[in-house]
């Protein structure tokens, strides 16, 4: 049971050297390529601080977010006194033929 025991704990050990030395020597060298790699096609693996700071264009998304926001700050505002109130639908019965 001893040497069993040795004999295993000795494995273990061999293969952790092992893969440690597979895992060094899987790595690229230091410098060896200037080129820049990629995440995927066309996409670099940083952005180009230029394009990160262009401002966004103002569309329609703009424009609706400053309707809804004007909407919300007026419906606060007591209901005018001779607007016209709007009647709910006619419902029809579940029961009528």
């Amino acid at each position: 049971m001893r040497r069993y025991r040795w004999f295993l704990m000795s494995l273990v050990l061999v293969g952790l050297v092992a893969a440690e030395a597979a895992a060094a020597q899987g790595q690229p060298g230091s410098g060896a390529t200037t080129t820049q790699r990629q995440r995927a096609p066309g996409v670099p693996l940083a952005p180009n601080a230029n394009e990160a700071q262009k401002a966004a264009p103002q569309g329609e998304r703009a424009g609706s977010a400053a309707e809804r926001d004007r909407l919300v700050r007026n419906r606060g505002a007591p209901p005018e006194p001779n607007r016209e109130v709007p009647m709910p639908k006619p419902v029809p019965s579940i029961i009528a033929p």
